[in-house]
């Protein structure tokens, strides 16, 4: 079959050698001499050879010009198995330009390796075809259809970028992009490294209507060190503190790494200098610290050296540091003295007493942590705003008197979710266990102390747990009853304490594990902080600031090169910042209002990019057989010249170089001939 059958009027040239033929004839003149009878014999033989030679040589042209023309047709052997369909063709095609692209590939990286294909893709189409560039940014400009000459020029711009997306993502939006046109053919392409990190393939999207191609570029996998994430040994921080930072660091390599060197840096300053050694694809743990000097917001950053890949070198973070947590207990039956005793002349805590009958409602939110001390009944006004105070965030401790309004308690217990009160048991029994996991001891016991004395009840309460409460145990007695419980609510937390606060009804007062606990409830009632968020989250980024929605907010870098107006929405009692991918530098930002940096936020690379694991083609193929993706294939070779691989499966078998080959062998031949001497 001819792919261009017009150029067979090429043929029409075939004219010219046998026009040449002709008239280089030339009649043979008699010339009579005595006894040439074996000259007629001898000249009658020459004349035959050259006549056979002129005939070779007008073959070879004329077989030059007919295959020459030939191969400007463009035949092909049609293939049988072609799903090409009148009606027009669209290409979607993902380049992956994640950050493990820049590792070594055919054409010096595989960034580059991918504009290849890329191009070689779009030569392969007819010019009317529309085309899609798609990328891991996703940017809106990316859903448009593209002419070939926009398209090459989108590939030549193209850069590696910081976001990581899971293939199976980018083929839900390429698919429905895909159906947005009305062509009968859709043809997608996917060039990437194949991670195994992100190549999540068993959970790629089936779709018979279009034609998928994925082109693995031969990832070369790298040996890597990077600091995978770090963490803070507390809920809350303070001026004078020592922060103590928990980084992790991850070696993907075989040979293990010792003494490598991990910096702190708070501020310009270097704080802290330490070196870890970590195994063969192991991780490890480094702790460091700095002392925090001064109030606001706080921000750093770990880092350590490793080649050739950087990127994941550096971890940033950003702290609150608080002047004091607001306080309030609200006694039912005068003062308690240990709360007074533990908390009065604390520097970390602003500590405030009043009795139930002077309490201000306006105010009651003000604080972050409240005390319900032994009150005989809880009103529906101060349990309609105690509910609200722990759904934006607060904690609340309820300690109930021996002699209290069960009715009104449960109530107000039932609608945080929390256990019911149930009867008074007069019985002296001891704690069995205390949770040293949970999150309010956290830091607080190096793993579980036999020795550790536990509190002991002298009279208590039942505590009944229903189907629905999710309340966790912190103290649990002998007979199985809870001494203590904690129930998440909203964005805060309400723990239950089942004896009250006085010596004789519980020796807790006067134990080493009293000071930890309630001193623990305060300091985690302040806002949970995020160290950092990644650059990829989509999440909503809770803020501890207030904004005022009629001014603008800017979130700015430190050199000021990044000017962002962020969206922030106000969801429920919590004001958000909602991403949407402007920020793509890692690094510590600013969220300034009228001049003033009301809160730190830090963003990072995912560290997804970090492990250089690759599926090679085999694996690949084999990944697309197991999740059924019939419709999907695999180029044979990431060599191989994509626009010849795309006109065989959709035209045939070119055979273009087969008659060109035949066109120089038929030159080749007139020239042999040529040189062959003439006889006479």
């Amino acid at each position: 079959m001819l792919t261009v059958p017009l150029y067979l009027i090429g043929l029409v040239a075939v004219g010219i050698p046998i026009a040449i033929h002709l008239l280089q004839l030339r009649r043979y003149k008699k010339v009579y001499f005595s006894n040439v009878d074996m000259l007629e014999e001898l000249q009658s033989e020459n004349r035959k050879q050259n006549n056979l030679r002129k005939l070779l040589i007008l073959l070879a042209r004329i077989l030059t010009i007919v295959f020459l023309v030939l191969a400007f047709c463009q035949p092909v052997i049609p293939n049988k198995n072609s799903q090409l369909r009148a009606g027009g063709t669209v290409v979607s095609v993902y380049v992956d330009n994640s950050y493990s692209m820049e590792s070594g590939g055919m054409e010096g990286s595989l960034i580059e390796s991918a504009k290849k294909k890329a191009r070689e893709i779009v030569e392969a189409y007819k010019p009317d075809v529309h085309f899609q560039l798609l990328t891991n940014d996703a940017q809106g400009a990316q859903f448009r259809w593209l002419s070939r000459d926009e398209f090459l020029s989108s590939i030549e711009e193209l850069e590696v970028s910081a976001v990581s997306v899971p293939i199976s993502s980018i083929a839900l939006r390429q698919n429905e992009f895909l159906h947005s046109a009305t062509a009968a053919n859709r043809h997608a392409y996917l060039i990437s490294d194949f991670q195994q990190t992100t190549a999540d393939i068993h959970n790629y999207p089936t779709d018979s209507l279009i034609l998928t191609t994925f082109i693995p570029l031969g990832g070369t996998e790298v040996a890597n060190l990077f600091i995978d994430s770090l963490a803070f040994n507390s809920p809350a921080f303070f001026r004078g503190a020592t922060v103590y930072v928990e980084v992790w660091v991850t070696n993907n390599g075989d040979k293990e790494v010792e003494n490598l060197p991990l910096r702190l840096f708070v501020g310009d300053k270097q704080r802290a200098l330490t070196a870890v050694n970590v195994g063969a694809h192991k991780r490890a743990k480094a702790v460091m610290s700095f002392s925090i000097e001064e109030e606001g917001v706080v921000q750093g950053y770990v880092e350590t050296s490793d080649y050739p890949i950087t990127f994941d070198d550096k971890l940033f973070f950003s702290l609150a540091v608080m002047h004091r947590v607001p306080m309030l207990a609200i006694s039912g039956g005068g003062e308690n003295p240990y709360l007074q005793k533990l908390f009065q002349d604390d520097s970390l805590v602003d500590y405030s007493q009043v009795s139930v009958s002077q309490v201000d409602y306006a105010h009651l939110t003000d604080n972050q942590f409240i005390i319900l001390d032994e009150l005989h009944s809880i009103s529906s006004g101060m349990a309609h705003t105690l509910q609200e105070f722990v759904a934006d965030g607060g904690s609340l401790l309820i300690v109930p008197g021996e002699n209290v309004e069960v009715t009104s308690y449960n109530q107000f217990l039932a609608a945080l979710q929390m256990p019911q009160l149930g009867s008074w048991v007069e019985r002296q029994t001891r704690a069995e266990e205390v949770q040293l996991v949970a999150e309010l001891y956290q830091g607080v016991f190096q793993g579980q102390n036999k020795e550790m004395e536990l509190p002991t009840a002298m009279g208590y309460y039942r505590l009944n747990l229903s189907a629905s409460t999710v309340a966790q145990s912190l103290i649990r007695l002998l007979d199985g009853s809870e001494f203590l419980t904690v129930t998440p609510v909203g964005s805060g937390r309400c723990y239950l304490l089942s004896t009250p606060l006085r010596k004789e009804h519980t020796d807790f007062v006067q134990q080493a594990l009293f000071v930890p606990t309630l001193y623990n409830m305060a300091l985690y009632s302040t806002p949970l902080q995020q160290p950092y968020y990644l650059l990829t989250g989509t999440e909503p980024i809770p803020l501890t600031g207030s904004y005022d929605a009629e001014r603008v907010a800017h979130l700015l870098n430190g050199d000021g090169s990044v000017d962002v107006i962020p969206d922030i929405r106000r969801m429920g009692a919590v004001q958000c910042m909602v991403p949407h991918g402007e920020v793509t530098v890692a690094g510590n930002y600013q969220l300034v209002d009228k001049g003033t940096a009301i809160e730190g936020l830090s963003f990072n690379y995912s560290r997804q990019e970090s492990d250089l694991a690759f599926y090679d083609r085999s694996e690949v193929k084999k990944l697309i057989a197991d999740a059924h993706l019939d419709h999907c294939s695999v180029v044979p070779s990431a060599q191989k010249s994509m626009t010849d691989y795309i006109r065989q499966r959709s035209q045939g078998t070119p055979l273009w170089r087969w008659c060109l080959l035949l066109a120089l062998l038929a030159i080749l031949a007139e020239i042999l001939l040529i040189r062959i001497p003439q006889k006479r």
